[in-house]
């Protein structure tokens, strides 16, 4: 008997179910948010780009396992919004090839350049996956974090979800554990 309650023991304390272990796929258990990100956003973004901006937090906070959470008011994130690449100058040598930059807790946007709203939704996706520490990934076609927007398979425009290699790429750079 006592042999079998051990089994069982291993293999939840194996699935990182209701334990400390760290976790690879954010999906394999709920988490839990234990910081909120508390942010801004630029008083310029009209009612459309703030609801766009919105539903890609959405995206980081569902496909985390609720290990992210956004909460208005606050300056742990900025998003700003630009008219111009040009402006980008002082924070980017290579800004001419740029509609976005994450630098520390600020995100810029050249929200004139994107015209379709699941393009921009993928492109805040993006540059939240980099707030978050995740650098880009090119080992598969479904991902957000393409080094350019236009490698984003347009169903992920379409279909605000957070592709597995993206939930394993926030678990590889922050320690996801399973909420107790």
């Amino acid at each position: 008997m006592f042999r079998h309650i051990l089994a069982i023991a291993c293999l939840f304390g194996s699935l990182g179910a209701g334990t400390g272990e760290t976790v690879y796929d954010p999906g394999a258990c709920e988490g839990r948010c234990e910081h909120p990100i508390a942010y801004t956003l630029d008083p310029q973004f009209n009612a459309d780009e703030r609801r766009v901006i919105g539903e890609a937090m959405r995206v980081w906070e569902r496909g985390s396992g609720a290990r992210v959470c956004f909460a208005p008011g606050g300056d742990d994130l900025v998003i700003e919004k630009l008219d111009r690449s040009e402006q980008l100058r002082a924070f980017d040598p290579d800004w001419p090839q740029h509609v976005a930059l994450t630098r520390g807790g600020r995100i810029w946007i050249v929200a004139a350049r994107i015209d379709d709203e699941g393009e921009y939704r993928g492109l805040i996706v993006h540059e939240l996956g980099h707030y978050l520490g995740i650098g880009h990934i090119e080992d598969t076609a479904q991902t957000y974090m393409h080094s350019t927007i236009n490698d984003t398979p347009v169903d992920l425009w379409k279909h605000a979800r957070l592709p597995p290699r993206d939930g394993r790429a926030f678990c590889e750079v922050r320690r996801c554990t399973c909420a107790l």
